[in-house]
């Protein structure tokens, strides 16, 4: 038996505790051979010195870990025996299935996650109240959580508190990026006895966390006592309401349009309609191409305003459209990319590549990424409403599908540290110069 653990994603600590479980639960054929994949730094638990350690560096992400495990898998194959890979990551799970597929067998999966230990009760680290009073973060907790049926599981509360709150989002470098920054909220709230923590199986490690009568008696606070409004003079200063804080979906439409790269939500999906209508006559270059959707969809809504009430800037949609497809070239003559460029407006485009429109908004979700913009896995909604004005079911499917294409493109991957946080991947290093 060659066993492969993979402990890239244990917390730091909890190594020792989730192997003897893990060997507890799993005891099975007495393993020959016992390999752990690791970070570098990070202890190794009591008995195991004697066993294969590979540490990864540089970016820890799943690409870098999948293609260790298909490594290390493929070379144990060749003892013929059985193999156990176990693991905190779907990527890994994945690639244990498919190459138990490919050699017809022999490869087993184990999922880690159910011998972690539990997280501890109380403060696990000094509250910032510089950041958020932990009062107000707490009443914010337990709003969130009234607001959806009084019972949430402990890995929704982020997403329910940043939909709320953006100050809540998962921001690297900042207090809300601090281990256990959410089971030390819960925590607070525990010990005020405004929530409870229910598990629902033995080893349950994403409980609910639910409201106790003291903390929905929080929901409906007493009105604040009526006082008579102080005398105001003819000069005092009227100080403006604060502003609700951007969302996101706001936030990435504004990096867009202070760039020139669109998003011209209420056309773009026409205007590619569209293009794939004309394509098929196979009679117009590049420019004609953009130049005649772009009008096709201007003339089949008669000229109408947005929902704005604004006129639409068809030059600034055709120029946006040029822009975008000179920068990811879909357009195809006999098989190869053209663009409108200066002088060479390209042959006659026959066809499109494929994805093409995963392509072309997958470059605006870039163009995001690339001016700093925070975008977790957890914000398809988000993106769903700042690409296509909409955060219902079928442009929601959208967003994942853009993202997903990216992700299959090596075009973006996750944050190192933060598996939920979706960043731009590293650009390949270039070949080394040949010194022979």
């Amino acid at each position: 038996m060659y066993r492969l653990i993979d402990l890239t994603r244990a917390h730091a600590g909890t190594e020792t505790a989730i192997l003897e479980a893990f060997e507890a639960a799993y005891p099975g054929v007495p393993a020959t051979t016992t390999e752990y994949i690791t970070v570098p730094e990070r202890a190794r638990p009591a008995g195991t010195g004697d066993h294969l350690w590979t540490e990864i560096t540089g970016t820890v992400d799943d690409a870098a870990v999948t293609k260790v495990v298909y490594e290390r898998v493929a070379e144990a194959r060749g003892s013929g025996g059985p193999i156990c890979v176990a693991s905190f990551r779907a990527s890994v799970k994945n690639v244990a299935e498919m190459l138990d597929a490919v050699h017809g067998g022999g490869v087993e999966f184990v999922h880690l996650s159910s011998f972690a230990p539990p997280s501890t009760g109380g403060e696990t680290f000094d509250w910032d109240d510089t950041w958020m009073r932990r009062e107000d973060a707490v009443n914010t907790l337990v709003h969130v959580i009234g607001h959806s049926s009084a019972r949430v599981r402990m890995t929704d509360l982020r997403k329910l508190l940043a939909a709320h709150d953006p100050r809540f989002r998962k921001q690297v470098g900042t207090f809300t990026a601090r281990p256990k920054f959410m089971s030390t909220l819960v925590s607070l709230a525990v010990e005020r006895n405004l929530v409870a923590i229910t598990t629902t199986t033995a080893g349950d490690n994403n409980p609910y966390v639910e409201l106790t009568p003291a903390g929905r008696s929080r929901l409906a606070p007493a009105p604040a006592p009526v006082q008579s409004p102080p005398p105001v003079s003819a000069a005092a200063h009227v100080v403006p309401p604060p502003q609700e804080p951007r969302s996101l979906s706001h936030l990435c439409v504004d990096v867009l349009r202070q760039n020139d790269m669109g998003p011209f939500q209420e056309l773009r999906e026409r205007i590619y309609n569209e293009i794939e209508r004309l394509v098929g006559e196979k009679s117009r270059t590049p420019n004609g191409l953009i130049r005649d959707a772009v009008q096709a969809v201007r003339d089949k809504s008669d000229d109408a305003p947005s929902k704005s009430g604004r006129k639409f800037p068809w030059g600034r949609v055709r120029a946006f459209l040029a822009k975008l497809t000179r920068q990811v070239p879909v357009f195809l003559s006999q098989g190869e990319p053209v663009a409108v460029s200066l002088g060479n407006n390209g042959g006659v485009v026959d066809a499109l590549a494929d994805d093409w429109w995963r392509m072309l908004d997958g470059e605006l979700v870039c163009f995001i990424l690339g001016k700093g913009v925070v975008i977790t896995q957890y914000d398809y909604e988000e993106l769903a409403g700042a690409l296509y004005n909409s955060r219902q079911p079928q442009y929601y499917d959208k967003a994942q599908e853009v993202v997903d294409y990216l992700a299959g493109a090596g075009r973006i991957s996750e944050a190192p540290g933060d598996e939920m946080r979706i960043v731009l991947a590293a650009p390949p290093e270039p070949p080394r110069p040949f010194d022979g």
